[in-house]
């Protein structure tokens, strides 16, 4: 079942009034492919956007909430959406007129870009960047902002996901599955109570893992083989959780500032990511870790593995399959996360 989880956000009386950090000069990466978005042509009212090759990728001025998305190297030219109201619609620059309903977007706290008080998201289709109705679950719709000098993220989901999980079937990931970085896929004893692995279903030689093994802002969390404690893969599979514990973050144990998150308006198969939950005003996902569900608190929704989401290629290490929150069952082994003893 598909539904919209970010319209209640999408309207222009919702941008603070207090002054939001701005991204200036930054790439803006599509999660499905790794490419980044660029118009394709002469910086002129009608031309193309469409994604390219990230080290080709022209780049854009984008604020967090509502506001223009602007050519970096000319601002007089904005992100445009057609008439930012129907599906497949291709996406150009055109001559900026903020507060124009086709050139307002929202960047979401789950990295979705929408039309402001519309219903149609920025999405990496099989032929290019269009518009398309904003979906939960939908990876198409995720974009990740790419600051200079830092790596891109790591993609870490199929392509195919943009239908919704089921939860049928109790399949979990393989743990046989090849790593391309030496030493992975054994069971390890967590340093301390404070810096633990968690793993699907008992499956103790793997783990909630940032990055493909980079604890990076924005990047996402899924699963991957977990990794000696005097690997540096480690850093980004050891989290400050407890049994028991209620209403709190989960923390690196490495970087306490760093913490898995889903966004300020989740729903069913809203992606897991790493957050800033240091900074001000931000509101990073706080858990409930009862039994062996972790269930975001105030919400009916769950870590999740994504049924049948499967192995994909990473550095520097790979994806054994993708995590998600999803509406919480008492019998979906999707949803058991457990902790090995001490």
């Amino acid at each position: 079942m598909y539904f919209v989880t970010i319209l209640s956000l999408l309207t222009l009386t919702l941008v603070s009034a207090t002054p939001i950090k701005r991204f200036s000069g930054v790439k803006i990466q599509s999660y499905r492919n790794r490419r980044c978005l660029s118009p394709v042509g002469p910086t002129a009212d009608g031309t193309q956007v469409t994604t390219v090759d990230c080290s080709r990728a022209k780049t854009w001025d984008i604020n967090p909430g509502s506001g223009s998305v602007v050519l970096h190297e000319d601002p007089g030219f904005a992100l445009d959406a057609g008439t930012g109201r129907d599906n497949n619609e291709i996406v150009k620059i055109w001559t900026s007129y903020p507060t124009l309903f086709q050139q307002t977007w929202f960047l979401t706290g789950d990295n979705r870009i929408a039309i402001t008080g519309g219903d149609q998201c920025l999405d990496e289709g099989d032929n290019g960047s269009q518009t398309w109705r904003c979906t939960t679950g939908n990876t198409n719709q995720i974009w990740f902002v790419v600051q200079d000098g830092n790596p891109p993220p790591a993609i870490s989901s199929s392509s195919t996901s943009a239908q919704p999980s089921s939860t049928s079937s109790a399949t979990q990931p393989s743990q046989s599955s090849n790593n391309n970085n030496g030493g992975g896929g054994g069971v390890f004893k967590d340093p301390s109570n404070t810096s633990r692995r968690i793993h699907p279903n008992n499956q103790n030689a793997l783990c909630v893992t940032a990055g493909n093994g980079n604890l990076e802002l924005a990047y996402p969390v899924n699963i991957g083989q977990c990794y000696a404690n005097n690997n540096t893969i480690s850093v980004a599979q050891l989290w400050n959780l407890s049994a028991g514990s209620k209403s709190d973050y989960i923390r690196s144990a490495f970087k306490p500032n760093r913490c898995l998150d889903v966004g300020s308006n989740p729903g069913s198969g809203s992606r897991v990511f790493v957050s800033d939950c240091a900074a001000a005003g931000n509101k990073v996902t706080k858990w409930n870790y009862m039994a062996d569900k972790l269930q975001v608190d105030g919400k009916n929704l769950c870590l999740d593995v994504e049924l049948n989401s499967g192995r994909t290629p990473g550095e520097p290490i790979d994806t054994e399959a993708n995590l998600q929150v999803w509406e919480c069952f008492p019998d979906n082994t999707q949803q058991i996360f457990t902790l090995y003893p001490l």
